[in-house]
């Protein structure tokens, strides 16, 4: 890369949300075709495709063009670090992460990347990630709604606890009430946005066919504050009260510590259901 990834910003801590700009727009690996031929080599199951109304579906990787266009659609590659040209780049991303200031330091695991395809004009419906996420914008223009949980956050402890027990399958709710606590952040190619784990966000996708590359990991902070709520839901689901994620230091550390010793408890279980 000519430049550097990263711009100052990265001194700020891992709960802030912030914009950044980056150089890998440029890299060949990123191109249509390129994304055409890693979706051939990805395993069936990390290739798939949201149409608006939202629903899923597989996706022939040779449609991939023709989905873009025909229909409105938001087209997924999981995990591209399975193929060696592409876990080569996230290698290179997180490098340069680590030698920044950036107060996650090496202590980051679990890393992974991404590619998000959109067509003209599709809006990604309002969602929240467990990982942190690094989002590079590739081609098109988006403009990403988030809202800055760390200052007034729009969900609630309940519904992160609800997430986090069925990370793939829950649907978070939207009221547009919500509009008035989002962030509008612009993103063109070169452009990207950081968001922190758990930041309730949605996206509205330009008049263009979109790409943009996500790289996401995880850490303690982030499995700390997953411990702690699947904990705070096991605990309720035996008919225990407890204080909610941040309001005690003390009890959050005893509770994620403890965290497996709640195994025995179906977290995906409603309340109503015991």
């Amino acid at each position: 890369m000519n430049k550097k990834l990263f711009f100052k910003q990265l001194n700020l801590y891992p709960t802030q949300l912030f914009k950044f700009i980056h150089s890998i727009e440029s890299n060949d690996l990123l191109l249509l075709n390129e994304i055409i031929k890693a979706a051939a080599e990805l395993p069936t199951n990390f290739v798939e495709y949201y149409t608006f109304p939202f629903q899923i579906s597989k996706l022939p990787c040779q449609d991939i063009k023709q989905i873009l266009i025909s229909k409105k659609a938001w087209i997924i590659l999981r995990h591209l670090e399975y193929i060696p040209r592409y876990n080569i780049l996230m290698s290179q991303l997180l490098n340069e992460l680590k030698l920044s200031e950036l107060k996650i330091s090496n202590k980051f695991f679990n890393p992974a990347s991404f590619i998000f395809i959109s067509s003209p004009n599709f809006i990604t419906p309002f969602h929240i990630d467990p990982e942190h996420n690094f989002l590079f914008q590739i081609t098109g223009k988006k403009e990403v709604l988030v809202n800055d949980a760390s200052v007034s956050p729009l969900i609630t402890s309940s519904e992160i606890e609800d997430f986090y027990a069925d990370e793939f399958g829950y649907s978070l709710s939207f009221s547009p009430d919500y509009l008035a606590g989002l962030t509008p952040i612009k993103l063109d190619a070169g452009e990207g946005v950081y968001i922190p784990f758990t930041f309730p966000h949605m996206v509205f996708n330009g008049n263009d066919i979109s790409i943009s590359y996500s790289l996401t990991f995880r850490t303690k902070m982030s499995e700390h504050h997953r411990r702690v709520h699947l904990a705070n839901r096991a605990l309720g689901l035996l008919g225990l009260r407890t204080k909610k994620y941040g309001e005690s230091q003390f009890r959050d550390s005893l509770k994620s510590q403890l965290f497996p010793l709640l195994n025995f408890v179906n977290v995906r279980k409603k309340y109503s259901d015991f």
